[in-house]
């Protein structure tokens, strides 16, 4: 009898040890990459203090991502179409203040529209920004681009991502052809900061194509943590009532 009892206690435990496998397979294939498609606007009003007063800029993000779900996480939001303002305030940029607005949905967490775009509208105007090659400005030269930037104004742009260290390939274009502008695939926010108020402490990524100066357009492809972002500065030299960047961001 009590050969049978053990029969039975080993069989079970055996069963319950091919379920235990069974679970943690299911839970392992119950992780599924779903690429997700992100945009939003970023407005800044310029005041007093900038030579730009009382012009406007307007930076158009869109990105392309992996993001990490399970199975039966709840379905990316199509539906967020025209975001609420999430700040609406003043913030200093160099030393100096704007009226910043942006929106919300920034957080990487689902995937969302503004204006009511739909998925097609998005995606041709997002790769339509690849189309053309990189333009160097050439309306001043490199050594006036430098020294107009001292008082320049930066915006940082964080990416999505689902890893600790992932590519980027993007594209930033400048609706003012006497514009350039500079940009840097940087660490984290607070390069920001750095570029500015502690020159000697500023860090971008150096390989090709992770950077690029005095251009009205430049395309590129980098290696970045998941922390990093792309930053754009700008002369304090805005001539339209309203400059355009636009900012395409795929993760590769």
């Amino acid at each position: 009898m009590n050969g049978v009892l053990f029969l039975v206690l080993g069989a079970v435990l055996l069963a319950g040890a091919y379920m235990t496998d069974d679970v943690a397979g299911y839970r392992e294939s119950n992780i599924v990459w779903k690429n997700q498609i992100n945009e939003y606007s970023n407005y800044v009003h310029f005041q007093p203090e900038w030579a730009s007063y009382p012009r406007n800029l307007i930076v158009d993000v869109s990105t392309s991502w992996e993001r990490q779900i399970t199975q039966d996480e709840e379905k990316p939001d199509m539906t967020k179409h025209g975001a609420k303002n999430k700040q609406n305030g003043l913030v200093y940029v160099n030393g100096k203040p704007v009226v910043a607005v942006q929106y919300d949905y920034r957080d990487c967490q689902s995937q969302w529209f503004h204006y009511a775009k739909t998925g097609l509208d998005f995606l041709g105007n997002h790769f339509a920004l690849f189309e053309k090659e990189s333009i160097p400005n050439t309306s001043y030269s490199d050594q006036a681009q430098e020294q107009k930037l001292s008082d320049g104004f930066a915006q940082f742009i964080p990416i999505c991502t689902s890893r600790e260290n992932t590519s980027y390939k993007y594209t930033i274009d400048i609706n003012d052809d006497s514009l350039g502008f500079d940009v840097y695939f940087v660490p984290s926010y607070i390069q920001q900061w750095y570029y500015f108020l502690h020159p000697e402490y500023f860090e971008y990524y150096e390989q090709d194509g992770c950077y690029a100066n005095n251009h009205l357009k430049f395309t590129g492809s980098c290696d970045v943590g998941k922390n990093a972002g792309l930053l754009i500065i700008i002369p304090d030299d805005l001539s339209r009532p309203m400059t355009k960047i636009s900012v395409s961001l795929i993760e590769q």
